[in-house]
Formats: C-alpha cells, structure tokens, sequence
C-alpha cells in the first residue's frame, strides 16, 4: 500500500508553554552530546566487566560480548557522528535524508541476515539455528501456503486452521504473506529474510515522519538513528518470525493515522486504507490490532482540538468502531475474554511458577508479577549477561541491545511524564495511546519479561526517548539525573545476572 505524505499541521515541541531548544541546535553542537555516549557506554563496558568477572565460570562467550559491545558502540558513536553530519543547515531536501537514513537503517541489517544464515547453516546445518520454535512453523506454514497458491486453492481460512489445528487468526496473515514470498521465490528462505531488511528500512523512515510531525525535524533525526542502529532489530530481519512485518504494520498505521488526522484536508475515504491496515495487524496478533484501532478511536475522541477537528471525530469514531465490528467480530469478545480471564485467574503467575520449576528454571520467577512488571515495563528486559546452561543464546547475543533499550527508557519516561505535566499531551495523543494500551496488556499476560513482546512498542519508545533527550539538553540539571540513572541501570544488570545464576543455585 502506497505511503502518502500529505498535508499535515506539525506540531512544535513545547512543554510548559516555552519551546524546547532541539537536540544540539541550541547548543551548538551536533550529534549525541558527549556526556549521553560518554556515561551510556561506560556503564554498559562496567557491567560487563563486573558480571564477567564476578561470574568467570558462567561468562558469556567472547562472540556474545564482542555483538554487545559492538551493539553499544554502533548507537552512541556511529549514531552520533550520523547525526551530527546530517546538521539540520545542511539538509536541502528533507526526502534526502529520508534515503540517507534508509540506506544506513538496509546497510546492517542486509549484513547480519547474510552473517546469520552462514553460521546457522555452517553450524546448525538448518537455516533457523537457535531460532525460537515458532520460527520452524512459520516455514512450514508458509510452505504449505505456498503449494495452496500453486493449486489455486485460495481458502486460506479453513485450509490454515486445519494445518494448525486451532482457527486463531493470529499467525494467519504472516502464513499468508510467507507463503506467496515462497510462492514468488520457489521457497526461498533467504528471500524472506531480505525483504524483512526492507520492511524494517521503510519503518526507520515513517518514524522520522511521525516524529518530526510530533516534535520537529531535529527529534525526528534522533529518533530514527535510534530506530536504524538498535541491534535487536537487526536480529529479527534475520530470523524467520513475525516481529519485523508486525512492527512496520503498527508503524504505518500510527503513521498513516496521525497524519490523517492532522490533515487540513479531510474526507471519509481517508480512514479505509488506515483501518484496513489495522485489520491486517489483526491476522499477525490479535490484541496487538486491537489496541491500534481502539488508540485511533480514544484519540480522536480526545485529542485537542488544535490536532482533531469534531467532524473528525465524528467521522473516524464511526468507521473504525464498524470495522471493529465488521472485521473482528466475535474476536474481540473473545479476545477481551481471554485478557480478563488472565488477570482474574492469575495465568501470568501461574506462568512464573511454571518456569520456577521446569529444566532450568529459576526458582525466583514464581515471585514475579504484574506488580513487579509494571512499573518497569518500560525499561525490561535487563541484558543477560552470563551464561548459566546451554541455551538462551537469543537473550545473551542481544545483551547490548536490551542495555540500550534501558538506558533510553529514562528518556522515554522524562518526555511522558513532562508532557502529562505540561498538559501537552493531548497533542500527540495518538502514539502515546497506542504505547500505553500495548504496555498494559503486555503487563498482564506471560510475556510481561520477554523482549521479543516488547517489539511492536520499541519505534514509539524511541520517537519519546529522543524528545525526552531534547528535553535533557534544555536543563543542566537533567544531566545529573542522567548519570544516576546510568548508575542504577549499572546496578540492575548486575543485579539481573546475580538473579539469573542465584535462582538456580549456580551463584
């Protein structure tokens, strides 16, 4: 589906009625500023050192160290000297740096699909190697898919739940969409992988779009560089999962849909593509398709008037509570069902206590929560940093990127927080609804703990942590604030580690 660009109002970055000098402009500097690189990577290169060191005989191995400490490195130097080439005077063309920020976003991501595959095959003798188990499915499915297309039997549906034995619609639209890249490409895995570098390029891009829409060009850099160097989602374009068509799906519609509905120019039929779009999120996780219509709807019942005209709402409210209707059915009575069955018999406990006792489980996790999750849903997981059995190889080769992940999320806390004191936030209502819905479903089903859950929140995450940096540049103070923070993630992954080992009596 076509990106439009559009007629839209942007919306200065303001917080308690003065505007906010943009990252680096109003200091004259470009870039990172030396202090956000200087104590991001000391902390991460500590915690290494100490856990490696208190931990010598479960330590990572050197390739898992060497992927997190290049991790690091990638976002806050090369991150920064980007960034700092691409000086908002310089920029003629804004679609300039949309290709520049696309090809530095292809770049490593083409090179890691390509390194992956070789190790797996070379190791595993299989192209999904230490892959997740759903990973091997996908493959099947599409697969079967494919030979379904081949017959001209296009009765995806029945024909999918019958080879799944279960009619949830969740996994359908990836099947799909696997099985006509193999239906294309004679079964190419490879070719799968590659156009995952593509979707994951094209998301960098429309977050630059939303949030210099939200914030300004200069946020909307930051952002991006963010969005195109955090290693975790180089990790996905090389697997055979879902996460990066369904992050680029909730991007494009956040996208789509603030840009509608900031649109001067405004008809009924903008909403279909949009909506239809969120249907389509439905077909890869249900609740995920959920919350992106119902964060469309509040928002447009409550944004500020400056952002959503009353025709507007009016106009979006109606379509998209029908497609809710229309689309999902008995689905979302079923699906609202399952959540409030979660919480109300205590299934993510139940979950925690499982893990406590299963082959290598950690005998701590049955004290976990959602009282424990919530207030650090946000900033988990914590890197893992030892290596206390075989396996959980996914979790040790993005240590770096989870320590990215909570660093910036103190600054994806100062944006939400100094934006609600402001009263601001009804102005960019749109992506904070979505982040905020995903969130507190996440906090109460059994994957409040698991990175790979967190996927469809990071963009928006990353569009905040960067205005949240934007608001630390403006203030001396919050630089204080910023190396405690440090410290604490300091403290934590060292604690997170002891946790992994102590759990299981190996600490």
């Amino acid at each position: 589906m076509a990106v439009t660009t559009g007629t839209y109002r942007a919306m200065p970055p303001r917080i308690a009625g003065g505007t906010l000098q943009r990252v680096g402009a109003a200091r004259g500097q470009g870039g990172f500023p030396k202090w956000f690189s200087r104590y991001a990577i000391g902390g991460y290169l500590l915690a290494l050192a100490v856990v490696t060191m208190m931990y010598a005989s479960h330590s990572l191995p050197w390739y898992y160290m060497l992927s997190g400490i290049v991790s690091v490195l990638a976002l806050f130097l090369y991150g920064s000297k980007v960034v700092k080439d691409t000086a908002i005077d310089r920029i003629r063309k804004t679609i300039n740096y949309e290709k520049r920020i696309f090809l530095i976003a292809i770049v490593p991501r083409v090179i890691w699909v390509l390194l992956i595959y070789t190790i797996f095959m070379k190791y595993y003798g299989n192209a999904f190697g230490f892959e997740n188990g759903d990973a091997p499915y996908y493959n099947d499915l599409g697969a079967y898919v494919s030979g379904l297309i081949s017959e001209g039997d296009f009765h995806f549906y029945d024909r999918i739940a019958k080879f799944s034995g279960n009619d949830d619609i969740s996994d359908m639209g990836y099947g799909i969409y696997v099985g006509f890249v193999y239906w294309l490409t004679d079964n190419s895995i490879i070719a799968v992988r590659l156009l995952k570098c593509v979707w994951s390029s094209v998301t960098v891009v429309l977050l630059y779009r939303l949030t210099k829409r939200n914030f300004g060009e200069q946020t909307a850099r930051v952002a991006a560089m963010f969005c195109a160097l955090w290693p975790n989602f180089w990790y996905y374009c090389g697997t055979h999962l879902k996460e990066t068509e369904m992050v680029f799906l909730a991007v494009l519609f956040i996208e789509q849909a603030d840009q509608m509905l900031r649109s001067q120019q405004f008809t009924a039929w903008k909403v279909v593509p949009i909506l239809l779009i969120g249907g389509a999120i439905f077909t890869f996780r249900t609740p995920l398709g959920l919350v992106a219509l119902l964060s469309l709807v509040f928002s447009a019942t409550m944004s500020s008037n400056k952002v959503v005209s009353w025709s507007k709402r009016i106009v979006v409210g109606f379509v998209a509570v029908a497609l809710i209707g229309i689309v999902a059915g008995n689905r979302i009575e079923e699906k609202s069902r399952e959540l409030l069955n979660t919480v109300e018999s205590h299934e993510q406990e139940g979950n925690m206590e499982w893990r406590s006792r299963r082959e290598n489980g950690n005998a701590f996790a049955k004290y976990a929560g959602s009282t424990v999750f919530a207030p650090m849903i946000l900033t988990i997981p914590f890197p893992t940093m030892v290596r206390p059995f075989e396996g959980q190889d996914v979790q040790q080769l993005l240590n770096g990127g989870n320590f990215i992940k909570n660093i910036l999320s103190g600054f994806t806390l100062l944006a939400i927080i100094m934006l609600l004191l402001s009263g601001r936030w009804r102005e960019h209502l749109l992506p904070l609804s979505f982040i905020a819905g995903y969130l507190i479903v996440l906090v109460f089903s059994s994957f409040a703990q698991s990175e790979r859950f967190h996927q469809p929140a990071m963009p928006f995450e990353f569009m905040f942590a960067a205005y949240g940096l934007s608001i630390a540049l403006s203030r001396k103070r919050y630089k204080r604030w910023y190396m405690y923070w440090c410290a604490l993630m300091f403290v934590a992954a060292v604690a997170w580690n002891w946790f992994k080992l102590a759990g299981r009596g190996l600490a």
